[in-house]
């Protein structure tokens, strides 16, 4: 259900309805979320195929995550410079030029490469079509279209390991990247009619060097990057596990690719429900509670790896059960929160949360496989290390009473 009210329409759209609108970013989002994973089943036949190793194919993966975040400074700043529409038709034909590259790459080479040009549209549209949204609506209707957004876009990494085993079985492992080129081509078609929701009298009317500046003033804020932390302590752990999955279960527990996307995506399911669960205990508790619930839940998840995590699949999923949900509930807050404390400057609030999350995506990759004796304890340990950080910073926050008003909502 997407929630307009005439009330909470900040920038009417004149050829296509406001619920269309939120409708189609969530679904613009969740494509570009696909493209990070939908390949994952993949990585066994790549080692073999490429005769690489998985600490170099990982190189691949990274390439994309890095790429998207730092795609994400420079398209949310260019985007309050310039305006949203023709930096988000940029960014979708970068992603789409990306992922063609990709289909016909021969080495990792090429793949990484390729992959980092698809990140680099991918991370863009991500966080122009955040801005968007801030643009377009307000109040509780952003709020509950922002958590819808979170939750629709979590459901691309849900089906995505099994779309992309699906693709794999009935083709190849290059017919992935076909699909995800068509997926963004599809979604750049209503972008060509829309209404541009930054209005030019609301633009950073100074040079890119200067809205590159105010960024990094924010950035600054003990406010915005204690709290940004946070979320991306959060976050690290959900793509460690992101990275070994497939490993694990391939290789660790000997399924098959369909039965890999099947475990993945009934884990992932949570992620879905999570954001959902945030706007139920909006309801009854203030953010301030709602954040200590999130790093409990982390903490759960990773006493529970590294106790029973190497036990068999389904215990597994349970292990990362209340990882998903801490994720998913701290990402549409931290969202909100921050977006709303500095919705004067959205476009560089959500690049530099968009920035910061993938970037801590790559670090959790790269420390998933770093040559673990055991891939879920390697997990568990990056999950504890991530609770203990993280409740250093909120200790930090409450302790100077920062985003006060905000986390008493």
């Amino acid at each position: 259900m997407i929630f307009v009210m005439e009330k909470d329409v900040l920038i009417r759209q004149k050829h296509i309805p406001m619920g269309f609108l939120a409708a189609w970013l969530m679904v613009t989002v969740t494509i570009q979320w696909i493209m990070l994973d939908m390949y994952l089943p993949a990585l066994p036949i790549l080692v073999e195929e490429f005769g690489v190793t998985e600490g170099e194919l990982n190189v691949s993966l990274n390439a994309g995550i890095i790429s998207a975040a730092i795609a994400t400074i420079i398209g949310g700043t260019l985007s309050d410079r310039y305006g949203r529409k023709p930096v988000m038709i940029i960014s979708m034909l970068l992603a789409i030029a990306g992922c063609l590259c990709c289909a016909l790459s021969r080495g990792v080479v090429m793949l990484s490469i390729m992959r980092g040009i698809a990140g680099i549209g991918s991370g863009s549209v991500c966080t122009v079509a955040n801005a968007m949204l801030k643009d377009s609506f307000a109040g509780k209707r952003f709020r509950r279209n922002m958590t819808i957004l979170q939750s629709v876009a979590a459901v691309g990494p849900i089906f995505a390991p099994a779309l992309g085993s699906f693709l794999i079985n009935i083709s190849s492992w290059r017919f992935i990247f076909y699909f995800l080129a068509a997926g963004t081509f599809v979604t750049m078609v209503p972008m060509l009619i829309s209404t541009e929701t930054l209005p030019v009298e609301n633009r950073f009317s100074n040079k890119f060097s200067d809205v590159l500046e105010e960024t990094v003033q924010i950035a600054k804020t003990p406010a915005f990057s204690l709290f940004l932390g946070i979320i991306a302590l959060l976050t690290i752990p959900i793509w460690a596990y992101v990275a070994v999955s497939s490993y694990v279960f391939i290789t660790d527990f000997g399924l098959s690719n369909t039965g890999y996307g099947v475990y993945y995506a009934v884990g992932t399911a949570f992620s879905v429900m999570a954001p959902f669960i945030y706007l139920l205990l909006a309801k009854k508790l203030n953010s301030r509670m709602i954040v200590r619930i999130t790093i409990l839940l982390m903490l759960m998840s990773g006493v529970m790896l590294l106790t029973i995590g190497e036990i068999n699949p389904v215990l597994l999923i349970l292990c990362v059960v209340p990882m998903y949900f801490s994720e998913g509930i701290i990402r549409p807050l931290g969202l909100v929160i921050l977006l709303d404390e500095y919705s004067y400057v959205a476009g560089s609030a959500s690049a530099l949360v968009s920035f910061v999350v993938n970037i801590v995506g790559a670090i959790g990759t790269a420390l998933a496989t770093i040559g673990w004796k055991s891939m879920i304890h390697g997990t568990g340990m990056i999950t504890m290390a991530c609770v203990i950080v993280a409740i250093l910073f909120w200790a930090i926050i409450c302790a100077k009473g920062y985003l006060k008003a905000r986390l008493d909502k």
